[in-house]
């Protein structure tokens, strides 16, 4: 998605992320691309390449070369005729990026020739920003490099240096002749010759192109240096605002030796402007027939940079030309020549240097013989456009001297001279223009509508900004048609179309939009459809079959139905089927649905249906003697009649509702119950269990220790809370089988209060309690046998395994009352009648003269 910001926020978006911590930087930061072509309708950018360009970015234009030199082989060779468009530069705007191009905010301010080195530079902002390493361009290399530019919102702290020395147009290159010809009778004095003519050497780069079959000899192309001919002379320094220096001559000692007295002349100065920055122009190469040691040095680099403020333990910003290495036994190279800073800063430290320097002419080693070889030029020195007050004039670059001669030319420079000094001058504005150039886009739309009969419908385009024309097309199935005026139609010449009142007529029809820029461009949108849904109607006939209802869908124009049933289930199917487990009536709702509305239809049905029989009473009963139970009905409300069934219960069947049954014996029963109605009935059947407590029965046996200490062994039945009462004053005891010590000898009154929730049960028992008495009434205990129990008639009492004969019999009944005794005819086996006692639960109490014996029995 493309989108547009006024130039004025560039400082706000950021190349990279930046925050108020110092982004660390070092070596290249740019990003470098050939320019092939641009389009002034469009703002397209052609470039070599979009790596490192992003939209909102700044970025830098600039064009290298494209001067139109003098190429007449005379003293007029490689001066500027007309500069073109050599020199120009503007920062843009990055729109959007494609691929192998960029869109452009706004026009160019200047017009540029790609076939002239037309250069985009990426120019990354930072809010603040530290040097940690050298900071350099991207070596100029005949086709992008030369150039470092960068901004910082607040501070830039150098803690190295920033340098572009030697970065900018390339040096003449040292390349030893194939064979020397020379003679002093033919000195080689042409300002040019072609590749691989040993009468002379390369000549350096500059603002213009070098033509080919002019690559060699001593004419300047433009601020380049010219090279040195025929035999060892110097090559010429390169220029930049003013002149570089010539090379040196080369004097041979001997006077039928081949002089160089024609070395490479110092690259001319270029004509300035606030609209063009330069590369420092390369050195000439020196003559050279030994060794490729005499290469002119490349002129200094171009540095755009602007900051808040700049601080730091290295304060140095310099694009110097470069300075020519030492030619052994050949011509020296010229220097290169000052390159170009552009210093936009609020403040900086005191001690920053900011320097754009000519290079040193290459010196000419002789090896100690008696020679004279020509020293480099000197590079002419470079400009400075800045606001900070007191920056030095970039001087220029001194000559090379002759050095290990054994002649008295050794340590003079043989002719050759200093480049020419540099300029300083105030800061001018930005090239950049604020006219938008950029084509009609359409970023996103129109999407398909999907609308309702008498509904509108709308179609929207998002394009890029801009002063553009739109103009909606309708289709109907033919071709592509303008919509105009009266058609019904809104927003047919904006961005945004509206359909009014939409009928079911318009469904499929298809619709886009032209955006155009006049005299220059449009573009079409992709289509869209327009789908127009009709109202909805509801609708539904029933079949029904006994509880079961079939439904039938008269529905129409629906994408989804729902039904209520009325007896609060639903459903989603088209024609359900739906049993129903009541008897009605029932009101069904169908609701027929689609994304323009919801239509109702309604339907009352009556329906009778079996009931379903049901009832509630307890798992489990627990009472005393009898219990009396409830059925709970719990039947369906359509029942209408109830017949029940009690096995084992009082009384045996009932027709009530809800019927209250009385059970007198524990056991397991199963209750049924019909429920019914004119349509059927339904039987329902539950078991449960009663239990039925009967009331305690207290009982206990005793022995008596030589210590008074009494143990007291409970024999009680059904009991749940157990109070004793020893018969001395003592607080009673709630254990089951308590011990008790007495204080002194006596008879007491022992009485045990039995009790559970039907009732209580309580046993006395008066005991002698002595030293040396009897100690025990359970000793024989266990040998007293009762037999049949249960019993009918007649109980057994066997005390025969006890080997004593008991003095009195007694019988108690389940509440600890007295209902029988017997005192004679006690043998060892003794026949106890029961007739007139009830059945029940009874304890025998058998008295002997050594103590008591009791047993449970029953009676059936």
């Amino acid at each position: 998605m493309i989108k547009y910001f006024s130039f004025f926020l560039f400082v706000l978006i950021t190349f990279q992320h930046a925050s108020a911590q110092s982004t660390q930087i070092s070596g290249i930061i740019n990003q470098y691309a050939a320019v092939s072509a641009f389009d002034t309708c469009t703002g397209k950018l052609q470039i070599s390449d979009t790596a490192g360009f992003h939209a909102g970015d700044p970025v830098l234009l600039i064009q290298m070369q494209g001067a139109m030199i003098s190429s007449a082989n005379n003293a007029s060779f490689g001066q500027v005729q007309l500069l073109k468009s050599a020199g120009y530069y503007e920062r843009a705007i990055v729109d959007s990026v494609v691929a192998g191009a960029l869109y452009l905010h706004n026009k160019l301010r200047h017009t540029y020739d790609p076939a002239g080195s037309w250069q985009a530079v990426t120019f990354p902002h930072f809010t603040n920003a530290t040097v940690t390493d050298t900071l350099r361009p991207k070596a100029w290399d005949g086709i992008t490099g030369g150039v470092l530019a960068f901004s910082v919102g607040d501070t830039l702290t150098l803690q190295a240096p920033i340098l572009a020395d030697g970065a900018g147009f390339r040096g003449g290159l040292a390349v030893p002749v194939p064979g020397n010809n020379c003679t002093f009778l033919l000195p080689q004095t042409a300002y040019f010759y072609e590749t691989g003519n040993w009468r002379g050497s390369e000549k350096g780069e500059g603002v213009a192109r070098i033509e080919a079959g002019k690559e060699l000899g001593r004419g300047p192309q433009a601020n380049g240096g010219g090279g040195g001919n025929d035999h060892n002379a110097g090559g010429g320094g390169g220029g930049h605002i003013t002149s570089g220096g010539r090379g040196g001559e080369n004097d041979e000692p001997n006077a039928l030796g081949c002089d160089g007295d024609y070395p490479g002349l110092g690259g001319y100065n270029l004509s300035f402007s606030s609209q063009r920055l330069y590369l420092g122009g390369g050195g000439g190469a020196g003559h050279a027939n030994n060794g490729p040691s005499g290469a002119g040095a490349a002129g200094g680099g171009i540095i755009l940079l602007e900051a808040g403020a700049i601080i730091g333990d290295m304060p140095l910003i310099s694009a110097n030309g470069g300075d020519a290495a030492t030619a052994d036994g050949d011509g020296g190279g010229g220097g290169g020549g000052g390159g170009t800073i552009r210093l936009a800063v609020g403040s900086a430290a005191p001690n920053l240097l900011v320097r754009a320097d000519g290079g040193r002419g290459g010196d000419s080693e002789n090896n100690n013989q008696n020679r004279c070889f020509g020293p480099g030029g000197g590079g002419g020195g470079g400009r400075i456009l800045s606001n900070l007050p007191g920056i030095p004039t970039p001087p220029g670059g001194l000559p090379g001297v002759v050095t290990a001669s054994q002649n008295a030319c050794n340590g003079a420079s043989n002719g050759a001279l200093a480049g020419g000094p540099g300029v300083i001058e105030p800061l001018s504005p930005w090239p950049e223009d604020t006219i938008n150039s950029y084509t009609p886009l359409v970023l996103a739309g129109p999407e398909p509508a999907m609308a309702c009969t008498g509904d509108q419908a709308v179609f929207t385009v998002e394009v890029n900004p801009g002063n553009w024309q739109f103009q909606w097309q309708l289709n109907t199935g033919s071709n592509w048609q303008d919509i105009g005026p009266g058609q019904g139609y809104l927003g047919f010449t904006s961005n945004t179309l509206t359909l009014q009142n939409v009928s079911e007529t318009q469904d499929g029809y298809r619709y886009r939009c032209l955006l155009i820029r006049p005299n220059c461009s449009q573009t079409v949108s992709v289509y869209a459809v327009l789908g127009v849904i009709a109202l909805p109607t509801a609708g539904f006939n029933t079949v029904i079959d006994g509880q079961t209802v079939h439904f039938i869908n008269l529905s129409a124009n629906t994408s989804a139905t729902f039904w209520d049933f009325g007896d609060g289930s639903s459903g989603m199917e088209n024609n359900p089927e739906h049993i129903y487990t009541g008897s009605g009536p029932y009101t069904i709702l169908l609701y027929a649905i689609n994304a323009c509305d919801t239509a109702v239809a309604t339907q009352v049905i009556t329906l009778l249906q079996p009931p379903l029989a049901g009832f509630a009473v307890p798992d489990s009963t627990l009472d005393c003697q009898s219990a009396t139970l409830i059925f709970t009905n719990t039947s369906s409300p359509n029942a209408t009649a109830f017949t029940w069934s009690f096995p084992g219960g009082s009384p045996l069947g009932s027709t009530a509702v809800s019927p209250a049954i009385t059970y007198t014996t524990s056991g397991t029963y199963t209750a049924q119950m019909i429920a019914s109605n004119a349509a059927g009935a339904d039987t329902f059947t539950q078991t449960f269990v009663v239990r039925l407590l009967n009331y305690p029965v207290a009982a206990f046996s005793y022995a008596i220790l030589n210590t008074l200490e009494v143990e007291f062994t409970n024999l009680s039945q059904g009991g749940d809370v157990y109070i004793w009462d020893f018969g001395d004053g003592s607080p009673v005891d709630t254990s089951f089988s308590p011990t008790h010590q007495y204080a002194q000898e006596g008879v007491y009154t022992v009485t045990l209060l039995v009790t559970n929730s039907c009732g209580g049960s309580a046993l006395q028992e008066s005991i002698s309690v002595i030293l040396g008495g009897i100690k025990s009434n359970v000793q024989f205990a266990g040998a007293l046998r009762l037999f049949p129990n249960p019993a009918d008639d007649i109980l057994t009492v066997d005390c025969s395994a006890m080997g004593i004969l008991p003095i009195e019999l007694q019988v108690f009944d389940q509440i600890g009352q007295l209902v029988m005794r017997r005192q004679k005819n006690l043998g060892a086996q003794t026949q106890v009648s029961l007739d007139g006692l009830p059945a029940g639960i009874y304890m025998l109490r058998a008295r002997f003269a050594e103590g008591v014996a009791v047993r449970l029995f029953v009676k059936s």
